[in-house]
């Protein structure tokens, strides 16, 4: 069936399952359907009223919608394709749905961005570094209760399963969102990059790759794609895309700078307290192989993320802080979110 026989055999309405049945449509196809300048207009025109009910509207339905059509998206910008798609050419139309989304997203995200918070701070790139860690110091999202009691003194094991479902949002995927973090840097900051991504990597060993390593502490609790499916959060949902819509349009380059920089600085605290519960529980220790590695060099690589891409960037452009700084901000607010909304749930759970 064509895309053009689709629009007269079922409404059109933009959603996950329209979105995997279009993204999975044969090359030939897509011919038509980018093409079809009408069926383009009207899955633009669906989307618009998507956005208005989920940000105008505050509908958590249409915005899960919106978060679910992007994750289609995403996992396919991320994935490699099979052989028989090299012509089929999706970008035009998964592209417009995509940047539609994304700039509703980033556009509510900065909404909650006060101006002078990103305002008035030093254009000298060691002076930053300073003022950006006391705007992260003072979120409510750096001492978390969560991490700070929850986790090592109250966690039952099926929280921490629930809790490494969550995760999944972007841990296995920070390796590929270095990569694409160095493109067009040069000297000590695609360096800096490159180093952590190395790391990433296992130095070389494949079985220290952290991506695998964080697979086995899956596997510890039985944490597998179906049981992430039924039980990822919205909030969680809306971290992954945040990551993944500033990892690959290379325009909001700064902004990922602050956004992963953050992410960076608080692994190190927020894992500590992960460890403490999971042992308090006895359960399996070389499940801890990815949180006790990463509370050692997430240090070095927060340090060395500011000082050598943060930094040089702020000294050579100092334009360029306003975006770091509130890419660091749009990862704490949605943080501060997610965790809220994770230790309600969790403690909602408890109670039943």
């Amino acid at each position: 069936m064509t895309i053009i026989d689709a629009r007269t055999a079922r409404p059109l309405w933009v959603d996950r399952a329209y979105l995997e049945w279009l993204a999975d449509q044969p090359a030939g196809a897509w011919d038509e359907i980018n093409a079809d300048f009408g069926l383009r207009q009207d899955i633009l025109q669906t989307c618009q009223a998507l956005i208005q009910r989920a940000y105008a509207e505050r509908d958590p339905a249409a915005l899960q919608q919106i978060h679910d059509v992007l994750l289609v998206i995403y996992d396919r910008d991320f994935a490699v394709p099979e052989p028989d798609q090299t012509d089929a050419e999706r970008q035009p139309l998964l592209r417009d749905i995509a940047a539609t989304f994304e700039r509703a997203m980033l556009a509510d995200e900065m909404r909650q961005v006060p101006d002078e918070q990103i305002t008035g701070y030093p254009t000298n790139g060691n002076q930053y570094l300073t003022w950006l860690k006391r705007l992260i110091a003072q979120h409510p999202a750096r001492n978390h209760e969560l991490y700070e009691s929850y986790l090592p003194d109250e966690a039952t094991a099926d929280d921490f399963r629930f809790y490494l479902a969550q995760e999944t949002s972007l841990d296995p995927r920070f390796d590929d969102i270095l990569a694409l973090m160095q493109v067009g840097t040069s000297g000590p900051e695609k360096m800096e990059i490159a180093t952590n991504y190395w790391d990433e990597m296992g130095n070389g060993r494949p079985e220290d790759v952290h991506t695998r390593l964080f697979a086995h502490t899956l596997r510890c609790l039985n944490v597998d794609d179906e049981y992430v499916r039924e039980n990822l959060l919205l909030e969680a949902r809306v971290s992954s895309n945040l990551s993944s819509c500033l990892a690959l349009n290379r325009r909001h380059y700064y902004r990922a700078v602050g956004y992963f920089g953050v992410t960076e600085y608080l692994v190190p605290q927020r894992f500590k307290p992960f460890i403490a519960g999971w042992r308090r529980l006895g359960l399996p220790e070389d499940g801890l192989a990815y949180h006790d590695l990463h509370v050692r060099i997430d240090a070095v690589h927060a340090a060395g993320w500011f000082h050598n891409v943060v930094s040089p960037l702020v000294s050579a452009n100092a334009q360029a802080g306003r975006d770091i700084a509130a890419g660091a901000l749009i990862r704490l607010n949605a943080s501060a979110r997610y965790l809220d909304t994770l230790l309600a749930e969790l403690r909602k759970r408890s109670a039943h």
